[in-house]
């Protein structure tokens, strides 16, 4: 319980970052001129402890060890796509690498998520 307590209030800071990038820009003196540069600091900084906390509260147990990073991967890659997504209503003009981006994450996401569950269903199968 404890854990998935932890892993919601690391998804809240990280929900809070992605909506108040500006904390973020000031606080490490980064560039947030652009509207891409806005929809950057979302999904780097925001997104991935949306995705951090996610995984957290997710997680049944470190073993395997392939669920667990595959696990982190695709709470990251949803996180961080999130955020951008945000980032897209909220700051408008996403430029094609952003495009690049959000369809590389939603690909990871999705490949992942996949081999989790043929993972799961065969194990369950053998016992």
């Amino acid at each position: 319980m404890a854990r998935r307590v932890l892993g919601l209030v690391i998804v809240a800071i990280g929900a809070y970052l992605a909506l108040a990038p500006l904390v973020v820009a000031e606080a490490l003196g980064l560039p947030h001129e652009r509207p891409t540069q806005w929809i950057n600091l979302r999904a780097s900084w925001g997104g991935t402890l949306m995705g951090i906390g996610a995984f957290i509260a997710w997680l049944p147990a470190l073993r395997p060890w392939s669920r667990s990073v595959l696990g982190l991967l695709m709470w990251a890659m949803i996180g961080i796509g999130a955020a951008r997504l945000v980032g897209f209503i909220r700051d408008g003009s996403p430029d094609t690498r952003q495009y690049v981006w959000i369809t590389a994450e939603v690909v990871i996401a999705g490949l992942c998520a996949l081999v989790i569950s043929r993972r799961s269903r065969s194990s369950t199968l053998r016992s």
